[in-house]
């Protein structure tokens, strides 16, 4: 397979590459007052050879704080250990030039790990994962540790944390509507989802929801919401059905915005297994 493959946005990664939509969004997360003219660096790897630890953002701020967020509508359990290796690739990239091997030590950036979850399925307000719970044999004052904080932002789950930040509470306000729209469609086929999208973007610009940015980017943010919510559902029917004809079939089908890794993991395959599907497929 090639290796020369973009890396294929999100709908949230887009929104939040505005360096004051992400300080914004820090400031409620994080409870901080960063005047939104603040040095940002955002720094997400697109390199391919971190494709399978991509996250969907990266930034440095004022340069004191490196943030890794995480957007995800289904929880994975892997978080704290993925981050683990991203921060790591990270640090290796803005170290490039530095002497570590020297005797002075080297200041580097605090690492802020967070995950933001607007999912279907329910799940608290509030949620720390530690990277110590995935390890083999249970210790009291683990040698190596890194905690996530994994924050819902579904609309109605976290209303103090939403009205800290318009850009999350707008943000959050869309996803919900393109729900609504989607439930209340009263023709369901293969179009419904497209339907309550077009609608959600319509409904948003016209009561100033991200309107300014769904103005410039609307169908770039259907196209990808297409992608996004289509592939979810179906990874998670061919996962529950286990019929390998229908995961070979979306294996081909999606491997043009998931990475072997990404399609590996949902489907609970083994990377060998994908990357022999797609041996003879061109890319």
């Amino acid at each position: 397979m090639p290796a020369n493959r973009e890396y294929k946005d999100s709908v949230f990664s887009l929104y939040l590459s505005n360096p004051e939509r992400l300080i914004d969004v820090y400031n409620a997360v994080a409870k901080t007052n960063y005047p939104l003219d603040t040095p940002v660096e955002i720094n997400t790897l697109t390199n391919v050879l971190y494709k399978n630890q991509l996250n969907d953002l990266s930034f440095v701020l004022d340069n004191q704080y490196v943030v890794l967020i995480e957007h995800q509508s289904t929880i994975n359990d892997n978080m704290a250990l993925r981050l683990l290796l991203y921060c790591a690739r990270v640090y290796e990239k803005m170290l490039k030039k530095c002497p570590v091997h020297k005797r002075m030590r080297v200041k580097i950036p605090v690492p802020k790990f967070i995950v933001l979850y607007n999912g279907k399925a329910d799940y608290p307000e509030y949620s720390v994962q530690k990277l110590s719970e995935s390890f083999k044999v249970e210790q009291e004052n683990p040698a190596l540790e890194l905690k996530v904080e994994v924050y819902n932002i579904n609309y109605a789950k976290s209303p103090e944390l939403i009205e800290r930040s318009e850009i999350l509470k707008d943000y959050s306000l869309f996803v919900q509507k393109v729900r609504d729209f989607e439930a209340g469609d009263s023709v369901q086929d293969e179009h419904t989802l497209e339907r309550a999208i077009a609608t959600a973007i319509r409904y948003c610009i016209e009561h100033d929801i991200m309107a300014e940015f769904l103005e410039t980017h609307g169908s770039e943010v259907s196209n990808l919401l297409l992608e996004e919510w289509d592939m979810d559902e179906a990874l998670k029917d061919a996962k529950e059905e286990g019929k390998e004809e229908k995961q070979q079939e979306l294996i081909r089908q999606f491997s043009k915005i998931n990475t072997p890794e990404q399609i590996a993991e949902t489907l609970q395959v083994s990377v060998e297994y994908v990357l022999d599907i797609l041996k003879d497929k061109p890319m």
